[in-house]
């Protein structure tokens, strides 16, 4: 018995020695090849500001600008409140500005936190495809760490506004990777994953970190990522990208500070799961290294700004609502909804926005039957439509009783390829159909300059004067000229 013992021990160790001598030559043999890992750090390392073309430059100034509306307007919320008491209690290095709060600093990692729960207090912030919130999860850490450095080394605008293309071009490479990532997520909330690997790029980049350290910056980050679906539509979902930020600064700072992590963690390996346990169906491709020919993927995909503080998913039915609303209105000669039988949604699957009767603002940001019936009823979703007293009125009750579902099997919850498809059945019999295929704002359908900047100037008169609100307008279109990038962070 004892020496059966003795022989299973000593067959486990033989494995186990085996195991490490295999570990061992991989990791010999990757230190010696470009691996995945290694391309993205030296890409993040390498890159310089003339690769970014006039086409991403006006992208990502447009992003930046509206970023930083929905921080300030959602410094506003609840949600900021709490966080923000909460971060008081930790006062110790307070150099980095707070949206909304003129005078109050808080240290670089609670600002940004702070910051980017402002961002997605209101679900009010951009979208990218695959589908993630790429803004939200970079610039707050970048705008914490341009106060942080000293003055001899401030970063430029131009360097500011490079860090922020690296950090949205990790995101959409590494949820390029994956086919799973493309449709609307039910497991992970890709903010949490890719954007705090994106944090940590665009802060290793604007704080110069050598190769070595832009790849540890990355593992590190990998090991703070990750927030389950199950908390969307309640006030735990924007501390998804208050943590992406801050944690993939805290990234960076770690790694600028030596400390060290898996050097393969964005590449494929068998039986050990790097970044490849976020996504079943991960497949990696290294990152070329900038030539003169290199495209962002901002230059090939724009992002999608809101037009009203929900999900995504929402504007295309509001917008399918909003059409038939004008059709009712044509035919009968006004909107009354007691001329109405049923409400038929044909929408895409997706059991997190799919709420007939929301008793929240944050459920009803992501309701398509709420937004649907907002938007029968006020022909437009605004910014107070999330109010308690808007959704609880009785008339919208009244039509959320009516609404069916249904979904049809080309309608594929895919931010790139879903519609938004609202019939009214009308109490004659007649039926009465909107449908929304590219909303105003998608990537399809670029919001105007003039629009883009009427939302900015709307959401950051909620706290700032009207010369603050034109000024920040007029840095972020000439962030390339700014001598310091921190003079932004400075004015919010």
């Amino acid at each position: 018995m004892v020496y059966s013992t003795l022989q299973r021990s000593q067959k486990v160790l033989a494995a186990s020695r085996q195991v490490h001598k295999i570990s061992a030559q991989v990791l010999e043999r990757t230190a010696a090849e470009e691996t995945v890992t290694s391309s993205f750090a030296s890409f993040i390392h390498g890159v310089q500001p003339e690769h970014l073309s006039e086409v991403v430059r006006h992208r990502s100034k447009r992003m930046i600008l509206d970023s930083i509306g929905v921080g300030l307007v959602g410094s506003t919320t609840r949600v900021f409140n709490i966080a923000l008491r909460y971060c008081q209690l930790y006062a110790s290095n307070a150099v980095s500005s707070v949206y909304g709060r003129k005078g109050l600093k808080l240290s670089p990692t609670l600002a940004a936190f702070t910051n980017g729960i402002a961002t997605h207090s209101m679900d009010f912030d951009d979208t990218w495809h695959p589908a993630t919130h790429p803004s939200g999860a970079v610039l707050p850490a970048l705008l914490a760490a341009s106060q942080m450095l000293p003055p001899s080394s401030k970063p430029n605008g131009l360097d500011f506004l490079l860090a922020f293309n690296v950090g949205i071009e990790v995101q959409g490479r590494l949820m390029r990777f994956s086919t799973e990532a493309h449709n609307i997520p039910n497991r992970f909330h890709p903010p949490s994953v890719v954007g705090t690997m994106g944090s940590a790029a665009a802060t290793a980049k604007l704080l110069s970190l050598n190769v070595t350290q832009c790849a540890h910056a990355l593992a590190i980050a990998a090991s703070l990522a990750g927030a389950p679906m199950a908390n969307a539509a309640t006030q735990a979902k924007p501390l998804h990208i208050g943590n992406a930020t801050r944690l993939g600064l805290e990234a960076a700072l770690l790694a600028a500070r030596g400390m060290e992590a898996s050097p393969l963690i964005l590449d494929d390996i068998p039986g050990c799961s790097g970044f490849s346990a976020f996504y079943g169906d991960y497949r990696p491709k290294p990152l070329p290294l900038p030539a003169s020919s290199h495209k962002f993927l901002l230059e090939k995909q724009d992002v999608a700004f809101k037009r009203f503080p929900a999900h995504l998913g929402m504007h295309w039915i509001v917008d399918a609502a909003a059409s038939v609303r004008n059709l009712l209105i044509n035919y009968s000669g006004s909107f009354s909804p007691s001329l109405i039988r049923a409400i038929l949604l044909r929408i895409p699957v997706s059991k997190y926005i799919n709420r007939p009767f929301p008793e929240s603002e944050h459920q009803a940001r992501h309701s398509f039957q709420f937004n649907a019936c907002t938007a029968l009823l006020d022909g437009e979703v605004y910014l107070n439509s999330f109010t308690d007293g808007c959704i609880h009125r009785q008339e919208l009750m009244e039509l959320l009783a009516k609404v069916l579902v249904e979904h049809p099997e080309d309608n594929i919850a895919n931010f790139d390829k879903m519609y938004g498809e609202v019939a009214l059945v009308l109490e004659n019999g007649d039926v009465l159909t909107g449908r929304c295929d590219t909303f105003y704002g998608h990537w399809r359908k670029p919001l105007s300059r003039e629009s883009l900047l009427k939302k900015f100037q709307s959401n950051a008169s909620h706290v700032l004067p009207e010369d603050k609100v034109n000024s920040i307008i007029t840095t972020v279109e000439n962030l390339e000229n700014l001598s310091d990038s921190s003079q932004l962070a400075s004015s919010l």
